[in-house]
């Protein structure tokens, strides 16, 4: 499962989203029976159409991944979207099952992954090796966005998990 992240304004991958490709396509390289999920919309305020996930699977076909090996979901505008968009198209796909990596960088993985079980898919990271001139300048604000995003979706998680165990005890 890949992951979006914003792309440039003539439609390219952005740093973090090429990072991602690099680290997907090294995987699906390595596992040629593998299948990836692209997962991305396209967020508002965008300054291009594409979506994120459309502008990776045209990357990864681009590279010599096989179309027929990607799945694409792009409605997605943040991250407890891709898990949760991603879940129905997994479950309707009849690939709830299979294991799920998680292709992300990896300051933002803790938070992925929390989101991802928070809709019942059994992932695990697969978080991007991130060189150090790769770092983002930003990466101090970006550490605080995702400590301050894991705390809000394990608190989303526990809602909605009590909010089920109540819908439950009502149809008892």
């Amino acid at each position: 499962m890949l992951l979006g992240a914003p792309v440039t304004a003539d439609g390219r991958p952005g740093p973090a989203l090429a990072r991602r490709l690099r680290c997907a396509l090294e995987l699906l390289r390595a596992h040629p029976c593998a299948l990836l999920l692209a997962t991305g919309g396209t967020p508002p305020r965008a300054p291009h159409h594409r979506p994120e996930a459309l502008v990776a699977a045209d990357a990864l076909a681009g590279a010599g991944i096989a179309p027929a090996r990607i799945l694409v979901e792009t409605s997605a505008r943040n991250t407890w979207q891709n898990a949760a968009h991603s879940a129905r198209l997994l479950r309707g796909q009849g690939l709830e099952r299979r294991p799920v990596l998680l292709v992300t960088d990896p300051w933002h993985l803790p938070r992925a992954l929390l989101a991802f079980r928070a809709h019942g898919i059994s992932a695990r990271g697969a978080g991007c090796r991130v060189a150090p001139a790769e770092r983002p300048p930003a990466l101090p604000r970006l550490l605080l966005h995702e400590g301050i995003g894991l705390v809000v979706y394990a608190l989303r998680w526990l809602l909605r998990a009590a909010w089920r165990a109540l819908a439950r005890r009502g149809d008892a």
